[in-house]
This record gives structure tokens, C-alpha cells and sequence, in this order.
């Protein structure tokens, strides 16, 4: 176990500065291109009559797949439809050359370079180190495109939509061997049976709590201070062995939060798991009775066109159908956090009334204790380690017995997330004691930092004496019995 500390205390270091690889949204929205209005020539409504999805799906969005503009409708992230924009032509299958020409052109987009792109298709794979993630299990197989640049750039295609979901860095996959991967023992033939892998982590996290708790018992009752070992000396101990204990003692509070909330981490036993469905509940948001023969927002290629054509809109590179109590409307996108809302061309959608009219809808059953606007991050709703959260959102409190707490994009109307009371418990078990997401650190940088490496110095110099201690008592066993 001492090893193991050493290696999640240097790894946990590495991590500050060097997440696991994932297409951020800040990557993805600067890897797509400008809609250009007058390349709409076919309707969403083309879409929803020829995919045979309906109207009812989990997403339809206007967007751009290797400089051509596509409309991507999924329904319960088991089905996708995808239709070019331009020609009407439904891609059934994502051929390795398109492939190719997707990453090539998010390539180009992303590094603002006009000059050719040295793309070459590698392999279709189901899953590999890089692409455990679960968020990219709609999307498998995926196409593995090297770049061949200098920052040795792999990017991983969706063949069932065309996009870019993924992209790694050699920089990324050297640390990431010193970081993600060795700190959440994440070997893809462990991690791919996610079972066993979250049992193992659960197991070794609860034997090194009991290493710190036995060993904090041991090194409590040796200490003595009325009535010294050797002069003034509190512990029995010498050598390393001395160090042992009083680094131990030092770093106790701190090993056992950073065990215990490596622990929560997993959410072991089903500790935060709710009872309510949030799926169901935003259904009842963004639907009021029979969702079926619904139609949509901007349902005509015209309107798009005429939309596209807008001053403010030149520099849109996703439109978004959403809908709110029935009502259909876009969000169209510039950049992340760059949002304006329409339902039609003639009427201007106030969305943030529209919002507070409908969140009863939520949890129909509940009162609304408080509804708190947020301009800035607070404790439950932050910024952090790379994760885009958009500003302003309203904070919705239900006094439902799992206490629930939703936040809604004002901008887009969507809603971002919910919180139980199990949740925001969990927040500061895990990321509260494990990766101090305290709003007094992560707001002042690099206080954070240091405070945070710190610790872990600390953490790593106690479990290098226990390896130290561990060796040599190896090697005298040794002795003894040749």
C-alpha cells in the first residue's frame, strides 16, 4: 500500500496540470466551421418525415462535418439520423475517408492553418486507452486519424455521425501514463470491465483506510508527552522509523480525508443514488401532454437561411432545437456561452420568463422553496479543472424529500444539471477533501496549487518512509532464513 500512496500522491500532482484526454467544449467549438446560409438547401422537417425518428427525439442539431453543414437527430442515444444540409444525401455509414476529411478539416479549423493537412486513417476500434470514456459509447466504433503534426495530434471520429469527439496530444499520452492513468489504476483491460474495475478501486481505497487508521492508533498510543523516552523525545522510535511517526502524525487529517473521499469518489454501495428519474423530469419540463405530432421551430429551409443571413448571426456554428412546455425553439451557437434564443423570425422569445413560468413543471408534485439567479460561481456551481459551466443560471430548490436543486441555462433555457441533497453531500466528501474545491482556493490561484502540492508532498514523503521501513525489514527477513 505504501507504493500505491506514493504513486496517487505524485499522480495526483501530475493532474493538476494535465487532465485525461477529452474533447473540451472551447476544442470542439473552435474545430467547426461557419454556417453559411446559403448552403441550406433541404429543412429539418426533410429530416424528421425521412428518418422516421419523429418529432420527438433527444436532439436536432444544424451544424458543419468537414465544411459541409449537416443536421444530426438522435433519439434515446440509441439512434442517429444524419442528413447533409446541402444535397439532402443521408450518410448511413461514415466511410474511413470521410473520416479522414472530418478531421482534417476540424484540424484546420481549430489551428486556423490553410495550407494541406496530412490526415492518415490508422483503425476502426471499439475502444482504447484513450477512449474508455462512457460518454463515448454512442459513437463506437471510432476512426483513429493521425495528424502527424508536431504535437503528435490523434483525433477519434464518430462513425455513427462524422464528428470529431475526441482528440489526444503525445504531450497528453506521455503525462497521462504519470497521471489519469496510474492514479485511477485505469490499464484499459481493467477499465473496460467497469464493474471489476470500480470494485478494485473501492477495495483499495477501504485497505488504505485501514492502513492509516491502524497506523494512527499505533502512532497515537507510542506518543508520550508528560513523560519523555529519552530526554524529550515523545516517540520510541529512531532513524526512519522516527520520521515515520511524526511525518505520519503530521499528515494524518490529511491521508485519511484523501482516502476516505478517494473512496466517495466511487460512489460505493449506491451511497448517492436517487430514486426520481431526471430524464423523466426534463421531459416534463420541455413537454406538456402528447409530444408525437409536434412540429418545430424554423421547420423550413427558407426560414434558416433568413436567420443565418442576420448581422448578429455571421458567426454561427451550431443551431440547437430545444423545446420548453411545447414551444420549439433554436439556440444558436457561436462560441461556448455565446447564445441567443428564437422561435421564429417575427417574435422575440423571452426566455428567462418563459424559464420561471415552467420549472414548476420539474417536480409538479413539490413547492419551489427559492429561486436564486447566479452571475457567478459559487460553492455548489463552479468553474474547475477545465470544466466549462455557462453564466447566468437560475438555481431552482424543490422541497422534495430528496431535496433537489436544478440549474437552468438562462441563455439557452436548458436545463444543465439537477443536485439531491446526496449529491451536494457527495460534492464536498469528494471534491471538497479529495481535490480541495474549496471556493477560498480554487478562486485565489495559485494558492491552490501550492496548498495542494503541498499536501501531497507531504503525503509522499510519509509513504516513501514506509517504503523505506518496508525494504530493509524485507531484506533482514531475507537474511535471516539463508
Amino acid at each position: 500500500m505504501c507504493l500505491l500512496f506514493i504513486m496517487w500522491f505524485f499522480s495526483g500532482v501530475v493532474m493538476m496540470y494535465i487532465g485525461y484526454p477529452e474533447l473540451t467544449l472551447e476544442e470542439r467549438y473552435a474545430g467547426t466551421s461557419k454556417l453559411a446560409h446559403d448552403r441550406i438547401t433541404y429543412s429539418p422537417s426533410d429530416l424528421l418525415v425521412q428518418s422516421n425518428l419523429g418529432a420527438a427525439v433527444d436532439q436536432l442539431i444544424l451544424t458543419n462535418i468537414a465544411d459541409r453543414p449537416v443536421y444530426l437527430q438522435g433519439q434515446s442515444r440509441l439512434q442517429h439520423a444524419v442528413m447533409y444540409a446541402d444535397s439532402g444525401e443521408f450518410i448511413e455509414q461514415v466511410s474511413p475517408e470521410l473520416a479522414v476529411e472530418s478531421a482534417r478539416s476540424f484540424y484546420r479549423n481549430q489551428h486556423q492553418v490553410s495550407e494541406p493537412i496530412s490526415g492518415e486513417f490508422k483503425e476502426l476500434l471499439e475502444m482504447d486507452q484513450w477512449s474508455i470514456s462512457s460518454s463515448l459509447s454512442t459513437h463506437r466504433p471510432l476512426h483513429l486519424i493521425s495528424i502527424e503534426d508536431a504535437a503528435g495530434t490523434n483525433l477519434y471520429v464518430s462513425s455513427r455521425t462524422g464528428q470529431v469527439v475526441l482528440d489526444t496530444t503525445r504531450r497528453e499520452r506521455f503525462w497521462n501514463w504519470l497521471g489519469s492513468n496510474i492514479h485511477w489504476i485505469y490499464p484499459l483491460q481493467l477499465r473496460k470491465h467497469s464493474n471489476i474495475w470500480g470494485n478494485v478501486i473501492i477495495v483499495l481505497s477501504l485497505i488504505g483506510l485501514v492502513s492509516v487508521i491502524t497506523g494512527a492508533i499505533i502512532g497515537i498510543i507510542r506518543l508520550r508527552f508528560k513523560h519523555p523516552y529519552r530526554g524529550k523525545d515523545i516517540t520510541p522510535y529512531k532513524g526512519m522509523v522516527k520520521y515515520h511517526h511524526i511525518v505520519g502524525l503530521m499528515s494524518l487529517v490529511f491521508l485519511l480525508t484523501y482516502m476516505f473521499s478517494g473512496l466517495m469518489s466511487m460512489a460505493p454501495w449506491g451511497l448517492f443514488d436517487s430514486d426520481t428519474s431526471f430524464r423523466r423530469q426534463v421531459s416534463r419540463y420541455q413537454y406538456s401532454g402528447s409530444s408525437s405530432e409536434l412540429g418545430v421551430a424554423f421547420s423550413k429551409e427558407t426560414e434558416i437561411q433568413q436567420l443565418l443571413a442576420r448581422p448578429e448571426n455571421q458567426d454561427v456554428k451550431q443551431i440547437v432545437w430545444h423545446r420548453l412546455d411545447n414551444e420549439s425553439y433554436v439556440a444558436m451557437h457561436d462560441a461556448p456561452g455565446d447564445v441567443r434564443v428564437s422561435s421564429s423570425l417575427t417574435t422575440t422569445l423571452n426566455i428567462e420568463l418563459k424559464v420561471e413560468e415552467t420549472v414548476t413543471r420539474l417536480i409538479p408534485m413539490s413547492n419551489i422553496v427559492e429561486l436564486q439567479k447566479l452571475d457567478n460561481y459559487d460553492a455548489y456551481y463552479y468553474s474547475h479543472h477545465s470544466r466549462f459551466h455557462p453564466l447566468p443560471i437560475l438555481r431552482i430548490k424543490f422541497d422534495d424529500r430528496e431535496s433537489n436543486w436544478f440549474h437552468i441555462d438562462l441563455k439557452s433555457g436548458q436545463v444543465l444539471g439537477r443536485m439531491t441533497l446526496a449529491n451536494r453531500v457527495q460534492r464536498w466528501l469528494f471534491n471538497g477533501f479529495h481535490s480541495l474545491d474549496f471556493t477560498s482556493l480554487i478562486y485565489n490561484r495559485p494558492i491552490w496549487d501550492v496548498v495542494v502540492i503541498m499536501l501531497c508532498g507531504l503525503g509522499m514523503a510519509f509513504s516513501i518512509t514506509s517504503a523505506i521501513i518496508s525494504w530493509r525489514r524485507i531484506g533482514r527477513f531475507y537474511k535471516s532464513i539463508s
